[in-house]
């Protein structure tokens, strides 16, 4: 029969995320560029050049407890293993 499952104090889920900062802080950096259509980036870029606030598309990806928001469209450092779940997910 399985063991039932416990469940994690707010203490031990406080420092899951501690350690996985400690962690990916540590990791190397990877360089990345998510899929932006031309047409949708030639647009974003013609509106900043005019001088407007430009809001870029973007990807989220959440690892244990620490959110990145990746831009679509342009070359951005990321931990390797936000590299790895954008990969698993197609992005990349």
């Amino acid at each position: 029969m399985a063991k039932p499952q416990t469940q994690m104090t707010e203490s031990q889920m406080d420092q899951v995320t501690k350690d996985t900062a400690s962690v990916l802080k540590e990791q190397d950096k990877v360089k990345v560029r998510l899929y932006l259509s031309p047409d949708e980036k030639n647009k974003l870029e013609a509106q900043e050049k005019e001088g407007k606030q430009v809001q870029w598309p973007f990807q989220t990806v959440c690892v244990n407890g620490h959110i990145y928001q990746i831009q679509r469209g342009k070359t951005v450092e990321v931990p390797q293993t936000v590299a790895e779940i954008l990969e698993q997910a197609g992005e990349i």
